[in-house]
């Protein structure tokens, strides 16, 4: 197998606005960069992948995306399926025979998670890891890469799972706590600052604007 990471990332103008009781604009912006610094440098240990594909639209992620010797591509679709459709084209133009897709708000996530669903991947076309009530898919990995086209949006991770059973695709679900929390409220940057998270480059950041100091303010 030869497997590229995929992660597409939002424009980061007003990212994450459901933290703004919480973090400035620009503090935002610079806790979405830290959690993207987490999951690439996570890519990067894991084994077995080739090469990483950053898919965005945004200056800043792009620079981070060069430091951390990844491959920034522009995306031009309004989409998100449509950028990560246009990915996966790059990524098999280049010889890859399975994709694995990631969102870049999963901080928590570990090597030895994506070891996990390399592993599943070997035996099976879909492996796929949901976010918390399995309403979203916070992992997809895909062999060959074109094997099913993607639900990113509401329900996606039922929606992977029915269009691979209308297929006729095998696939194996694989559960995470740390793959299944995407940072999106104040409760999830709560449950995210409660986990084993210090050592991560976001969990870091929070702890230098003091997180601690304005949660218990209520701001």
């Amino acid at each position: 197998m030869t497997i590229f990471a995929i992660i597409p990332v939002k424009k980061l103008d007003n990212a994450k606005s459901r933290l703004s009781s919480l973090l400035t604009n620009s503090e935002r912006k610079q806790f979405c960069l830290k959690m993207l610094e987490d999951i690439l440098r996570t890519v990067k240990f894991t084994k077995g992948i080739k090469q990483t594909v950053v898919v965005s639209n945004d200056p800043e992620v792009f620079q981070l995306t060069k430091n951390l010797e990844a491959t920034y591509l522009e995306y031009k679709k309004a989409g998100l399926n449509e950028a990560v459709s246009e990915a996966i084209n790059w990524c098999i133009n280049r010889g890859a025979t399975s994709v694995l897709i990631l969102p870049a708000d999963i901080p928590l996530v570990t090597p030895k998670d994506l070891n996990r669903i390399l592993t599943l991947g070997e035996k099976t076309s879909i492996v796929i890891s949901p976010s918390k009530g399995e309403k979203g898919t916070n992992a997809l990995l895909l062999t060959p890469p074109n094997v099913c086209p993607t639900f990113y949006g509401p329900r996606s991770f039922q929606r992977h799972l029915e269009e691979a059973t209308k297929r006729g695709i095998r696939f194996r679900s694989f559960g995470s706590p740390r793959i299944a929390l995407d940072i999106d409220t104040v409760k999830d940057l709560k449950d995210f600052i409660s986990a084993n998270a210090k050592e991560t480059s976001a969990c870091k950041f929070l702890y230098k604007i003091g997180i601690h100091n304005r949660l218990a303010h209520g701001r």
